[in-house]
């Protein structure tokens, strides 16, 4: 008899341990990812981050994050929403400033990847991006807004691309970033 008692307590505690954390794994997402999936509602989450209107004017999925470019009056900014397992987002990230082109590496579910975003005022057609000595070319869109972005080919602890070389369609040098003129590509 008191074997049997011993063994469904255990049982019983079995059970109540299995379903706590079978719980918390479903009902986590569905508290921690809460914005729906459409414009509308990241832009009254955006909005209300940085406490003022704001315009999205471009989306892009990458992997499990979603990068938003907006408007902040004559302000460029960017959020990034990471996608939960109930396909709606969370708020990671938002920042923005009265740099035209904001840049810097993302991590994902799948990888690194670093990223250009941005207002093309200078007719960029193309970058150049150093990260740890390997060189990436990213295309941009030419007029309006863009969001580009690569793949790294190997991890990296940086957060930003070590310098950058912006040119235009006639792959004329717009500018250098952190990279000396006398640096040959």
């Amino acid at each position: 008899m008191k074997f049997v008692k011993k063994y469904k307590v255990l049982i019983s505690i079995g059970v109540v341990f299995f379903l706590t954390v079978a719980s918390t794994q479903y009902l986590k997402p569905h508290y921690t990812y809460r914005i729906i999936d459409n414009e509308q509602a990241i832009n009254k989450s955006i909005s209300k981050m940085v406490d003022q209107p704001i315009q999205i004017k471009l989306m892009k999925d990458i992997d499990n994050k979603r990068i938003v470019l907006f408007t902040l009056g004559s302000e460029i900014g960017e959020s990034v929403l990471t996608k939960g397992s109930n396909n709606k987002f969370k708020l990671d990230s938002t920042g923005y400033g009265s740099n035209e082109v904001r840049y810097r590496i993302i991590n994902t579910n799948k990888g690194q990847y670093v990223k250009f975003i941005g207002r093309n005022t200078d007719n960029i057609s193309k970058i150049l991006t150093i990260v740890d000595g390997e060189k990436y070319y990213l295309s941009v869109l030419e007029a309006g807004y863009f969001i580009s972005y690569v793949p790294l080919i190997q991890k990296t602890e940086s957060n930003f691309p070590s310098g950058s070389v912006w040119y235009d369609n006639q792959d004329k040098e717009i500018i250098r970033i952190n990279i000396s003129k006398d640096y040959i590509l």
